[in-house]
């Protein structure tokens, strides 16, 4: 999670993707586990909520509201994310050479593709497997 930070802080997009994989792989390493710990359940529950919350939620979109505003001509954040949601041409063309518009939307379609990520059986980030085991290996003295 700090590498996903550090390259955060120097937008380096590609990285990102790098680490925010590597995340998903452990996440899915110790769900995928017959014998996974209470620990390590517990290391899934952190992932989960990092990639589903902390990190889409206000870490990716306080870094947009940041940086946006380095684009020239000036775009709303909300002009910004629409743009892009829609794939209004009209507006993506008068960024298409921008290099700064670029990385924030690939920066945006990633932090939008954990955002929409789902499990083959449809669930959000596979939170049915992981309640699951959750639920299983919860002590029973746990509060």
């Amino acid at each position: 999670m700090l590498d996903l930070l550090k390259n955060i802080y120097i937008f380096d997009v590609e990285m990102m993707g790098d680490c925010l994989e590597k995340l998903w792989n452990r996440y899915q390493d110790i769900l995928s586990k017959e014998d996974c710990s209470w620990e390590e359940i517990n290391e899934a529950r952190a992932i989960l909520y990092y990639l589903g919350h902390i990190f889409t939620e206000h870490i990716a979109l306080e870094s947009l509201e940041r940086r946006i505003k380095f684009v020239e001509p000036e775009i709303s954040i909300d002009d910004f994310l629409l743009a892009i949601d829609s794939n209004n041409e009209k507006i993506l063309s008068i960024y298409k050479e921008d290099d700064k518009f670029n990385k924030l939307k690939n920066f945006y379609l990633l932090v939008k593709g954990i955002k929409n990520r789902v499990n083959q059986d449809g669930t959000y980030l596979d939170e049915e497997t992981f309640n699951k085991k959750y639920d299983k290996l919860r002590p029973d003295d746990y509060f």
